[in-house]
């Protein structure tokens, strides 16, 4: 028996979630970095900001090195066409993308 695939995300859709990336974010208390998005799956890839991290394995599986933990979420949007970024509890951190006067998110926990 196949897997339903998701639907493909639209244009608008795609270009809404690329513009979070590089934006800070908590999410259940932990402050993260939006890194990535997987269009395919309409998921974005969270690295932590803190200090918990996770021993990568290089191609042998041997111990290699600490590197930040990371993390996909699954982003369902609005009847708009929005990120419900609050259905998943994820909450923007700092400000809006394109705001050069410092005036913060009403949303913002810095």
């Amino acid at each position: 028996m196949a897997t339903a695939q998701p639907p493909s995300l639209t244009r608008q859709q795609a270009q809404s979630l690329r513009q979070l990336i590089g934006r800070q974010a908590r999410y259940h208390g932990t402050r993260y970095e939006i890194i990535e998005v997987l269009e395919d799956e309409s998921m974005l890839v969270l690295e932590d900001c803190e200090d918990h991290k996770t021993i990568q394995a290089d191609q042998h599986g041997e111990a290699h090195r600490r590197v930040p933990q990371t993390l996909s979420l699954h982003i369902p949007f609005l009847p708009d066409g929005e990120p419900d970024l609050e259905a998943v509890g994820l909450d923007l951190m700092g400000l809006a993308p394109g705001n050069t006067h410092g005036a913060p998110l009403e949303d913002a926990r810095d």
